[in-house]
Protein backbone atom coordinates (compact mmCIF):
# COMPACT_ATOMS: atom_id res chain seq x y z
CA UNK A 1 0.00 0.00 0.00
CA UNK A 2 1.32 3.42 -0.96
CA UNK A 3 1.73 6.23 1.55
CA UNK A 4 1.55 9.96 0.93
CA UNK A 5 2.24 12.88 3.29
CA UNK A 6 0.35 16.17 3.45
CA UNK A 7 0.42 19.04 5.88
CA UNK A 8 -2.66 19.88 7.92
CA UNK A 9 -2.96 23.13 5.94
CA UNK A 10 -2.90 21.34 2.58
CA UNK A 11 -5.21 18.66 3.92
CA UNK A 12 -7.81 21.25 4.92
CA UNK A 13 -7.75 22.79 1.46
CA UNK A 14 -8.31 19.51 -0.36
CA UNK A 15 -9.94 17.21 2.18
CA UNK A 16 -12.58 15.77 -0.18
CA UNK A 17 -9.93 15.16 -2.83
CA UNK A 18 -7.68 13.41 -0.32
CA UNK A 19 -10.49 11.05 0.66
CA UNK A 20 -11.21 10.21 -2.98
CA UNK A 21 -7.50 9.70 -3.67
CA UNK A 22 -7.05 7.48 -0.62
CA UNK A 23 -9.94 5.23 -1.62
CA UNK A 24 -9.19 5.17 -5.36
CA UNK A 25 -5.50 4.37 -4.91
CA UNK A 26 -5.84 2.28 -1.73
CA UNK A 27 -3.43 4.75 -0.22
CA UNK A 28 -2.63 5.85 3.34
CA UNK A 29 -2.22 9.60 3.74
CA UNK A 30 -0.11 10.76 6.67
CA UNK A 31 -1.09 14.19 7.93
CA UNK A 32 1.75 16.21 9.38
CA UNK A 33 2.05 19.28 11.56
CA UNK A 34 5.38 21.08 11.50
CA UNK A 35 6.94 18.09 9.80
CA UNK A 36 5.75 15.53 12.35
CA UNK A 37 3.04 12.91 11.70
CA UNK A 38 -0.11 13.58 13.73
CA UNK A 39 -2.83 11.55 11.98
CA UNK A 40 -3.52 9.16 9.12
CA UNK A 41 -6.30 9.06 6.56
CA UNK A 42 -6.85 5.56 5.22
CA UNK A 43 -9.49 3.63 3.30
CA UNK A 44 -12.26 2.30 5.57
CA UNK A 45 -11.54 -1.35 4.71
CA UNK A 46 -7.98 -0.90 5.95
CA UNK A 47 -9.27 0.66 9.17
CA UNK A 48 -11.77 -2.19 9.68
CA UNK A 49 -9.04 -4.78 9.10
CA UNK A 50 -6.80 -3.06 11.65
CA UNK A 51 -9.61 -3.04 14.22
CA UNK A 52 -10.17 -6.78 13.68
CA UNK A 53 -6.45 -7.44 14.06
CA UNK A 54 -6.28 -5.38 17.26
CA UNK A 55 -9.27 -7.28 18.69
CA UNK A 56 -7.71 -10.62 17.75
CA UNK A 57 -4.42 -9.67 19.42
CA UNK A 58 -6.26 -8.63 22.61
CA UNK A 59 -8.11 -11.95 22.65
CA UNK A 60 -4.83 -13.81 22.13
CA UNK A 61 -3.31 -11.90 25.05
CA UNK A 62 -6.28 -12.78 27.27
CA UNK A 63 -6.03 -16.42 26.21
CA UNK A 64 -2.33 -16.50 27.05
CA UNK A 65 -2.95 -14.99 30.49
CA UNK A 66 -5.79 -17.45 31.14
CA UNK A 67 -3.50 -20.35 30.26
CA UNK A 68 -0.78 -19.03 32.58
CA UNK A 69 -3.18 -18.81 35.51
CA UNK A 70 -4.99 -22.06 34.80
CA UNK A 71 -8.35 -20.43 34.13
CA UNK A 72 -10.40 -22.44 31.63
CA UNK A 73 -12.66 -20.80 29.06
CA UNK A 74 -15.43 -23.29 29.86
CA UNK A 75 -15.39 -22.16 33.50
CA UNK A 76 -15.61 -18.49 32.51
CA UNK A 77 -18.48 -19.34 30.15
CA UNK A 78 -20.33 -21.30 32.83
CA UNK A 79 -19.91 -18.52 35.42
CA UNK A 80 -21.03 -15.87 32.92
CA UNK A 81 -24.05 -17.91 31.89
CA UNK A 82 -25.04 -18.46 35.51
CA UNK A 83 -24.74 -14.75 36.26
CA UNK A 84 -26.80 -13.74 33.23
CA UNK A 85 -29.48 -16.30 34.07
CA UNK A 86 -29.59 -14.92 37.60
CA UNK A 87 -30.33 -11.49 36.16
CA UNK A 88 -33.16 -12.89 34.07
CA UNK A 89 -31.47 -11.99 30.77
Amino acid sequence: MATKEVTITDGKKGFTGLIKESVANNEDIVITKRGRPVAVLLPYKEYADLRKLRTYLKMLEISTEMNKTGIKAKNVYAASKKELEGRGL
